[in-house]
């Protein structure tokens, strides 16, 4: 989801004794230990998190947390892998944040602590969409405390739009035919024909793709995560569309490896898929940016992914972690990431605040759209799944398969992998 350059940062904190609100009694002040924290995010989350070690130290002065954080520059489907790895060279963390795109991956696999009881005995907890911990559970196991999250928007230059002489989207909402016209009248040639301003940007991450699929009703996978969707006529339909903008319209280059983030801060580029983690840039860049629900054709669902805190089964600190997890899921916490532009907080008083209200300009829509979001397709064999769709999606979208062939070859590939995960896990 998060493009940011790779960090680690070792932090000291550390114990006192945990309050009632923890719902039982954790270590003493006086305990000694080292806690390791795979993190994950950019700058805003950074901060968060450091601050919120912080508070932590004050309460266990004498535990060290060893924080390393991960940008995701790459996907969700590396972070899996380097997890993993983790694990098996036994270099594991004790607390781990994560995204749903991964939760199936590692719950399928017993990494984490079931936190059922821990959850029950924090009524502050209430304060998060139930949603969350239903979509946080496996098996009836709740594995991750949810932290922010981020439904996918169209992110757009109000600036460009200006000077287009274009209206905003009324109430955020536009249909595909819409959303196409928009995109023609923002895209900017100069005398010799080359595009000096692209109207939109085509996503080139999983991720940012998906409300191209579900505003159409449909989805790559199968609405349980068991099999390839991939043979219904609408996803082909959502690809043609896409397919379209870039070599009919000529509104978007090819999605390629890297991001358009900065041609979009420098107003190169109109109209980027993006959740609300790019507010951060956008504030720094000083950018005049609004958002504006994904176009609609069947329906105006857009996709929903969120992140969450989990414990190691094999951590040998399991109630200092849960007291960290209490103090990164906070509600100061939560405020702080929001108001800089990290993910839509988790709690929704913090996503009530004038500060993260704010900016941008309907900034509300992230709340209000949430009734209307579906999950990220995340089955427990997301890795493979991913690079599937991707590799042929960018094959599709550059015109080296045709879509009828692509979504065809696609959905062999996908049903072979969902095979070889029913025989892993027994079926």
């Amino acid at each position: 989801m998060h493009e940011f350059s790779r960090r680690s940062l070792l932090i000291s904190s550390a114990a006192l004794a945990v309050g009632a609100s923890v719902g039982r009694a954790f270590a003493q002040s006086d305990v000694t230990a080292t806690l390791k924290m795979q993190g994950f995010g950019g700058d805003a989350e950074l901060s968060a998190m450091t601050n919120a070690i912080a508070r932590f130290n004050k309460k266990y002065p004498n535990v060290k947390v060893e924080l390393s954080v991960d940008p995701i520059s790459t996907g969700w489907g590396d972070y899996v892998t380097k997890v993993f790895g983790q694990f098996n060279s036994g270099q594991q963390a004790d607390v781990y944040g994560t995204a749903i795109e991964t939760f199936q991956s590692f719950s399928s696999r017993g990494l984490f602590l079931p936190l059922n009881d821990f959850v029950a005995a924090n009524p502050g907890f209430s304060d998060f969409a139930p949603s969350l911990f239903k979509q946080s559970s496996y098996k009836g196991d709740i594995n991750y405390i949810p932290i922010g999250w981020n439904n996918i928007m169209i992110n757009y230059n109000r600036d460009l739009f200006d000077k287009a002489g274009i209206a905003y989207p009324k109430d955020g909402k536009w249909t595909w035919d819409e959303f196409r016209d928009v995109a023609k009248k923002l895209t900017v040639k100069d005398a010799s024909g080359n595009v000096t301003q692209f109207g939109y940007e085509v996503p080139n991450q999983n991720f940012f793709i998906q409300p191209w699929f579900f505003s159409n009703g449909t989805g790559v996978i199968n609405d349980e995560w068991t099999a390839s969707n991939m043979l219904d006529p609408k996803v082909a339909e959502s690809l043609q569309f896409l397919y379209d903008l870039i070599h009919v319209d000529g509104v978007s280059p090819i999605p390629g490896k890297d991001t358009m983030d900065n041609q979009f801060m420098a107003g190169q580029v109109a109209m980027i898929s993006r959740g609300h983690w790019i507010i951060q840039s956008a504030k720094n860049n000083k950018l005049n940016m609004d958002v504006a629900i994904p176009p609609s054709k069947a329906t105006d669902t857009t996709v929903i992914g969120f992140g969450g805190y989990a414990v190691a089964k094999t951590s040998k600190e399991p109630d200092l972690a849960k007291a960290l997890i209490l103090e990164l899921t906070s509600e100061e916490t939560q405020k702080e990431e929001g108001e800089k532009g990290g993910g839509v907080p988790g709690r929704k008083s913090a996503a009530e605040t004038p500060g993260f209200l704010s900016f941008p300009p309907s900034a509300a829509l992230y709340y209000q759209t949430l009734p209307n979001t579906k999950a990220v397709p995340s089955p427990a064999n997301f890795q493979e799944v991913e690079k599937i769709f991707i590799r042929y999606y960018t094959a599709m979208m550059a015109g080296e398969v045709k879509i009828a062939d692509g979504v065809k070859q696609a959905d062999a590939e996908l049903n072979a992998s969902f095979e070889r995960l029913k025989k892993r896990m027994g079926g």
